[in-house]
């Protein structure tokens, strides 16, 4: 799948997709925050910026995303996966892969998880709702995602949502989407293990 996109990379305007998406050019190509790190996308394929095989993952998402070359501003809107259009149907999968990973894995270690998330850009949100935590990450430019952590306590195990921006299928794809969430779940456990 991988090697189709650098195919179809070869043909993109790097420099309309830059100044679509606010990304900055260097060589033929673009560079690209996600998450903490940054990327090179140009007509060869995708590495990390300073050199070096990025995760498959992570190659597939950014190739789609300067593909996709959307435009627009996010709304502010945030919502969960399923009520973007289309998005019921992946739902549940989303649900293990992201949600209950990441609840699973940072209850009872909130701590952990804030220092992970600061460690990725992100900003911690202030609400009078009873979660835990919870933060937005600029996941990529112009497509934010939230994460409301409530940890667990006697009565219920933790929890954790995702939600996105209304407008991030004008960004990418609903797999891709899904993808973006499960790498924001492999990026704080890496985080969370070299903190």
């Amino acid at each position: 799948m991988y090697l189709g996109l650098v195919e179809r990379l070869a043909g993109v305007d790097f420099a309309g997709a830059a100044a679509s998406l606010g990304l900055e050019r260097q060589g033929a190509g673009c560079l690209v925050p996600l998450l903490g790190g940054e990327y090179l996308v140009g007509p060869t394929g995708v590495s990390l910026a300073e050199g070096g095989k990025a995760f498959i993952t992570h190659r597939i998402v950014l190739a789609w995303y300067l593909l996709h070359a959307g435009s627009g501003e996010p709304s502010g809107s945030m919502v969960p996966y399923r009520e973007l259009p289309g998005g019921a149907d992946f739902a549940r999968a989303l649900q293990t892969l992201v949600h209950q990973r990441l609840a699973e894995g940072f209850a009872g270690r909130l701590a952990q998880l804030k220092r992970a998330a600061a460690s990725l850009g992100a900003e911690e949100l202030e609400s009078s709702s009873p979660h835990d935590g919870a933060w937005r990450f600029a996941a990529l430019p112009k497509l934010p995602l939230e994460l409301r952590f409530y940890d667990a306590d006697d009565e219920f195990p933790a929890e954790a949502k995702v939600l996105y921006d209304l407008t991030a299928p004008n960004f990418l794809d609903l797999e891709c989407l899904a993808a973006l969430a499960h790498i924001l779940v492999l990026e704080l456990e890496r985080a969370a293990r070299n903190s």
